[in-house]
C-alpha cells in the first residue's frame, strides 16, 4: 500500500485505498474548545477553595463477590478533596489562563451533614478574596464516590473476572468579589479497572489497592475538571480525497507545504472544470476542510453541504462517506457556536 504524510498539525494517521485512483487520507487537527462553565473575562486572580465535608467511612464502598452476599466496607475518603484540588490547581496554573492561582486545600466547611451542600456566604467570599488578593473563587462544595468491587466466575473458560469501578460526583460553584452572581455546576466521572485470571486470588490481587484507587480516581477527577472550566485543545479527524485528477493532485501538493489557499484554489478548479459528480463531491469535501483550517466556517459549511448533496446524487451511493460528511456538517455547526463562546471566554 502506498503511504503519504500530511505535513500540517499532526502526521497522517491512516491511508485507506478506496480504488485504483482514489485515496482517502485522514489526519487529526488540533481544535480549541470552549470551557463548559466560563469565568468572567475580568476574573484574573483565582482562589480555589475546599468547601466540602468528608464522606463517612462506611458510605459508598461495596463488595460483590460471586459466592457471597453483597457487603459494605469502611474506607476513609477525607483526603480525596485535597488530591482532587491539588491536581486541578496544578493544571490550571499550567494553563497560564489566570494572573495568579492560589489553593486552600484544607476544608473551610464546619458542617457535619455530608448529604447537604453548604454554599459559601457573601461574607465568606469577600473575606477570602480580600485575604488572598483574589477576585474570583472556585469552590469544591462536595465530592462523593461510590466504589464497587465485583467478582465473576465464567465456567466456560474457568476464569475469574474482577472489576473495581469508582463513580465520582462533584459539586462546584464560582463566586466573584464584587458580583453577587453564583455559578453552580455538577460533574460525574468514572474510573474503572479489571483483571482476569484462572486463579481467583490473582484476579483480585492484580487490581489496585482500594485506597490507592480512590486517590488515583480523585487525581483523575481533578485533571479532567480543568477542561470544564478552561478552554482546552482537542483532536478531531478530518478526511481528504486524493485522486488522479490533475487539480486534485496539485491541491494535495499544496497541502504538503501547508499552502491551504493554493490547495483550495486547485480544488476549486477541479470542481468547476469537471462534469463528474464524484470529482465535484470530493473537491467540495476538500475545500470545506481547507476553509475550516483557514478559519472561514461559513465557507466550510457551504462546501460541506455541497459535498453531501453531490455524493447523494451518485448512482452508486457510498453511505459510509455520506454519513461521515453529514457528521462533519454537524461538527462544523457546533464549531461555529464554540468559536463565539471562545471569543467571549478569551476576550482581553
Amino acid at each position: 500500500m502506498e503511504t503519504h504524510k500530511l505535513k500540517f498539525l499532526l502526521p497522517l494517521i491512516l491511508l485507506i485505498l478506496l480504488s485504483s485512483c482514489t485515496k482517502l487520507m485522514y489526519t487529526s487537527l488540533d481544535v480549541l474548545r470552549p470551557a463548559k462553565v466560563a469565568f468572567d473575562k475580568d476574573a484574573n486572580n483565582l482562589l480555589i477553595v475546599n468547601n466540602s465535608i468528608a464522606q463517612p467511612v462506611e458510605f459508598g464502598h461495596h463488595n460483590y463477590l460471586y459466592d457471597k452476599e453483597p457487603y459494605g466496607v469502611a474506607l476513609s475518603t477525607d483526603s480525596l478533596s485535597i488530591f482532587c484540588l491539588g491536581a486541578l490547581a496544578e493544571d490550571i496554573e499550567g494553563k497560564d489562563f489566570f494572573s495568579s492561582v492560589q489553593l486552600q486545600p484544607a476544608t473551610i466547611n464546619t458542617g457535619t451533614n455530608f448529604d447537604n451542600v453548604y454554599p459559601l456566604s457573601k461574607e465568606t467570599v469577600k473575606s477570602l478574596c480580600l485575604s488572598h488578593k483574589a477576585n474570583v473563587i472556585l469552590s469544591l462544595d462536595k465530592i462523593k464516590v461510590l466504589d464497587d468491587l465485583t467478582e465473576s466466575f465464567f465456567q466456560e473458560t474457568n476464569t475469574y473476572l474482577s472489576t473495581l469501578e469508582l463513580s465520582f460526583e462533584t459539586s462546584w460553584s464560582i463566586h466573584y468579589l464584587n458580583d453577587p452572581r453564583v455559578s453552580k455546576v455538577q460533574f460525574k466521572d468514572t474510573v474503572y479497572w479489571e483483571s482476569e485470571s484462572y486463579i481467583r486470588k490473582k484476579s483480585i490481587g492484580d487490581l489496585p489497592k482500594r485506597v490507592d484507587a480512590l486517590v488515583d480516581g480523585a487525581l483523575n477527577v481533578g485533571h479532567k475538571t480543568v477542561d470544564r472550566f478552561i478552554p482546552y485543545w482537542d483532536k478531531v479527524d478530518r478526511y481528504l480525497f486524493s485522486t488522479n485528477n490533475k487539480y486534485m493532485k496539485l491541491g494535495m501538493d499544496s497541502v504538503f507545504v501547508r499552502n491551504w489557499t493554493s490547495a483550495i484554489s486547485n480544488w476549486e478548479k477541479a470542481y468547476t472544470d469537471t462534469k463528474s459528480d464524484l470529482t465535484q463531491a470530493q473537491a467540495a469535501n476538500n475545500m470545506a476542510i481547507g476553509y475550516e483550517i483557514l478559519g472561514d466556517m461559513d465557507k466550510a459549511l457551504e462546501y460541506a453541504n455541497i459535498s453531501f448533496y453531490s455524493f447523494g446524487k451518485l448512482n452508486l451511493i457510498d453511505y459510509d462517506t455520506l454519513m461521515r460528511i453529514q457528521q462533519y456538517i454537524v461538527e462544523l455547526k457546533e464549531r461555529k457556536d464554540e468559536i463565539q463562546l471562545l471569543k467571549k471566554q478569551l476576550a482581553d
